[in-house]
């Protein structure tokens, strides 16, 4: 399902509110004229909405804390119901992912193309999604996003990933929504801010939970659906640090198998870097690897991403 982090809120309880507003607001981004839309759209019948309006009114919820008369539990159904677009986790290093990020700008998602295609994705509110849902073309003949009414969409016919790593990175190379810096910094950012050890000196937070959260991910290829779920656990874990105002923080991880090493650094560098790019107090994040091979791989990926020659990627 698309939106899997709603399955809990399922018997919503009034002590799950506060996680409710929190993962909206992290899974969630709305149009800037999200308000207008709203206004229009906050007394209609939740079967006349539409996905995209849905999430608008589930924002504005997180928001003002209003969940009188919400009908709060209808668009946590409805939205639990909509199955996930999302292709399967690319196979393409991280080297590659970088050289096809640097081309989405060139990319444009014009209006012609749509007959070609079946699936958009947008790289601004992270979203994938059939191509009969566009319905909004600027000025220059652009499609744009149905969600956050950007034009920072590209096709499947393009033949570039469209799992949510990929969208997440490109999300933070182009520096922008909530991440508020350029990949340039990102760069800095994570060489400074992650230390990668084998050895464990200091306390970790839910280490254990998080070894059996990753366990079941060893002996298959993660699909696309589960790689937000990775992100946003190791996010979880590391707000934590942040909440108490830590300016260190610990993940261990304990990996046992050979298989996914690359899909697992992978998500790992960039749940870090989300969250160095992002938190206030949390400066340097120590990854305790036990499998020498994982280690070896987050090194040799992590190298890649921040090696001097890809600030000529930058997009100025």
């Amino acid at each position: 399902m698309k939106y899997w982090w709603l399955e809990k809120y399922q018997n919503l309880e009034v002590k799950k509110l506060p996680e409710l507003f929190s993962d909206i607001q992290y899974f969630l981004i709305v149009p800037k004229n999200y308000i207008q839309i709203y206004k229009k759209i906050e007394n209609l019948e939740i079967s006349n909405l539409s996905e995209e309006e849905m999430c608008i009114i589930l924002y504005r919820i997180s928001i003002t804390k209003n969940v009188k008369n919400c009908k709060l539990h209808q668009i946590i159904h409805q939205l639990l119901l909509i199955p996930d677009t999302s292709l399967p986790i690319s196979d393409y290093t991280l080297a590659e992912m970088i050289e096809e990020i640097k081309g989405l700008k060139e990319k444009k998602a014009i209006l012609e193309k749509i007959q070609f295609n079946n699936i958009a994705a947008c790289y601004h509110c992270l979203n994938i999604f059939y191509v009969d849902r566009i319905q909004s073309i600027n000025k220059k003949g652009e499609c744009l996003c149905p969600f956050c009414r950007k034009n920072k969409l590209y096709y499947d016919n393009e033949l570039i990933p469209m799992n949510y790593s990929f969208l997440f990175h490109s999300k933070m190379y182009y520096g922008i929504s909530d991440l508020g810096c350029n990949f340039s910094k990102i760069q800095k950012i994570l060489k400074k801010g992650i230390i990668i050890t084998n050895s464990n000196k200091m306390n970790s937070l839910k280490g254990k939970e998080f070894y059996r959260y990753l366990k079941k991910y060893e002996k298959k290829v993660i699909p696309s659906k589960e790689e937000s779920k990775i992100i946003k656990a190791i996010y979880d874990i590391l707000f934590l640090y942040e909440k108490k105002g830590d300016y260190q923080g610990v993940l261990e991880i304990n990996w046992e198998g050979n298989k996914n090493l690359f899909e697992i650094s992978y998500l790992l560098i960039l749940s870090c870097a989300f969250a160095l790019g992002n938190f206030f107090y949390l400066k340097q994040i120590f990854l305790v690897v036990r499998n020498e091979n994982l280690k070896k791989e987050i090194e040799k990926n992590l190298k890649q991403m921040i090696k001097k020659s890809y600030k000529k990627l930058q997009y100025n």
